[in-house]
C-alpha cells in the first residue's frame, strides 16, 4: 500500500476550468467581431453608403414610354467613408411622384445614362456625378414627374444595402 498513487485533486479542477476559459475565449472573441461589424454599419441599420448631394443634383427631364416612364437626373455622390466603396448597384424610391398617383409604384430600377447595367465604385473621399436614368411603371395619363430627388440605397454584391442620405454640402 505504500506504492499508491493518490489522484490529483488540481487535475480535476483543470478539466473542469478548460471549457470554461475555451467558451468565455470564444464568447469575448464573438462580441469583438460583432462590435467591429457594427462600426462598419451606418446608422440606419444598413451598409456604409455614400451621400447625395442636393446642391449639385438635380431633376432633368422624362420620357414616357408605352410601359415605363424614363426619368433622368443628375447626382453628386460623395464617399464620406474612410474606404472604397465597390461594385454597388443603385436603387431608387420616388415616394412623391407615387404619392401624387404619377407612378404605380414608388420603386425605380437606376443605370447610368447610356449603359444597360450599372455598377459603381467610389474611393474612399470621393466625389462624383452621375447621369442616371430611372424606369418605373406609370398612370398613362397627362400627370408629369414631380422633379423631387429620389432616394437613393446603395445595393452591394452581397446583397446587403444601404440608404443613401441626402446632404445639402
Amino acid at each position: 500500500m505504500g506504492n499508491e498513487v493518490k489522484p490529483n485533486a488540481s487535475a480535476g479542477k483543470k478539466k473542469v476550468w478548460a471549457p470554461i476559459v475555451i467558451v468565455s475565449v470564444l464568447l469575448i472573441g464573438a462580441l469583438v467581431a460583432l462590435v467591429m461589424g457594427m462600426q462598419r454599419i451606418g446608422q440606419n441599420g444598413s451598409q456604409p453608403a455614400p451621400v447625395l448631394l442636393a446642391d449639385r443634383s438635380h431633376y432633368e427631364m422624362y420620357e414616357t414610354r408605352p410601359d415605363s416612364v424614363l426619368l433622368t437626373y443628375s447626382v453628386t455622390l460623395r464617399n464620406d467613408t474612410d474606404e472604397e466603396l465597390r461594385d454597388f448597384a443603385l436603387r431608387a424610391t420616388l415616394q412623391s411622384d407615387y404619392k401624387s398617383g404619377y407612378l404605380l409604384s414608388p420603386e425605380a430600377t437606376v443605370r447610368k445614362w447610356g449603359e444597360k447595367n450599372s455598377t459603381f465604385t467610389l474611393a474612399a473621399g470621393a466625389t462624383q456625378t452621375l447621369d442616371l436614368i430611372l424606369t418605373a411603371k406609370y398612370h398613362k395619363t397627362q400627370r408629369t414627374a414631380s422633379g423631387d430627388l429620389p432616394q437613393l440605397y446603395a445595393v452591394y454584391p452581397d446583397g446587403s444595402e444601404g440608404k443613401i442620405e441626402i446632404v445639402n454640402k
